[in-house]
């Protein structure tokens, strides 16, 4: 007991209702109470120490003796699995135990675990008769179990957790339809832009026909230019047509004579606008 008057202090220096429990050859048992002020309750845990202590670990759980993981935020138990959380000769208890207790309030969150003094004192409350009918009948035990404070916590506290499971569905639903709503008006204003594009395109194709009538001798070049480009034209039909033989390819050579004709009409047709617009200038 003596090597264990220095930590079970520092215990009570720390949280400061600190109950030897029993006492045996192989082994020491503490109850520890640590006043939860965010939630306003009194979180109980009980610490086994064995005679290899500090050596070895010790054992930390809470009423109904499940294990509560003692190294640092550790509320599943996953890293006291993986690793070594005790190291003989470094660790202190009081951590440990405070380890276990932050673990325990994440865990169960604003609902303390049930300690026996509060199963005592909901028993205390009951006649004889009532108790052995509760020790007596399962049915009767499970009835009275969901009277107990404790269990009804739980029940608040998975009421307020489908709650805010039903709000944060309706979000996510709230957020689906102003996401379907803000791809429609980008959908639009994709369409507003590549309307916007196929009229710059279109204006860039239109340039060089701007380029070309945008002044007095700019149009009467691009008039002389197309008189030029028609005169070849008639050229070059006129050389197809006097190498074709009339007696053997009679219907090329009449295809060729309206084609003739009618780009000699058309390179007439604009040599009088140019020399109408030669006109017009003088």
């Amino acid at each position: 007991m003596s090597h264990l008057g220095g930590h079970i202090d520092a215990l009570r220096a720390r949280f400061g209702n600190v109950e030897i429990v029993c006492q045996r050859p192989g082994e020491t048992l503490l109850q520890v109470e640590r006043e939860e002020l965010t939630h306003g309750c009194t979180l109980t845990l009980y610490v086994a120490l064995s005679e290899t202590f500090p050596n070895s670990p010790p054992t930390v759980a809470y009423a109904g003796g499940r294990k509560v993981s003692i190294a640092p935020e550790d509320p599943a138990g996953v890293a006291a699995m993986s690793q070594a959380v005790w190291v003989p000769g470094k660790s202190q208890l009081v951590d440990a135990v405070g380890n276990a207790f932050n673990n325990i309030a994440n865990l169960w969150g604003d609902v303390a675990p049930p300690s026996l003094k509060e199963v005592e004192g909901a028993l205390a409350s009951k006649s004889s008769s009532v108790l052995e009918d509760i020790a007596s009948n399962p049915n009767c035990l499970e009835s009275y179990s969901h009277q107990l404070s404790f269990l009804k916590k739980v029940r608040d506290a998975r009421l307020r957790a489908a709650d805010d499971v039903e709000k944060a569905l309706e979000e996510n639903r709230r957020l689906q339809k102003e996401v379907m709503r803000v791809r429609g008006e980008v959908e639009e204003l994709q369409q507003r832009l590549e309307a916007q594009l196929a009229t710059v395109q279109d204006a860039r194709r239109r340039i060089p026909l701007l380029d070309a009538i945008g002044s007095p001798e700019a149009l009467a070049k691009t008039f002389a230019a197309d008189v030029k480009t028609l005169d070849t034209q008639c050229e070059k039909i006129a050389k197809d047509l006097l190498a074709v033989d009339y007696s053997s390819d009679k219907r090329d050579f009449d295809t060729l004579i309206e084609e003739y004709k009618q780009k000699a009409k058309e390179r007439h047709i604009m040599d009088l606008k140019r020399r109408a617009y030669h006109a017009s200038l003088a």
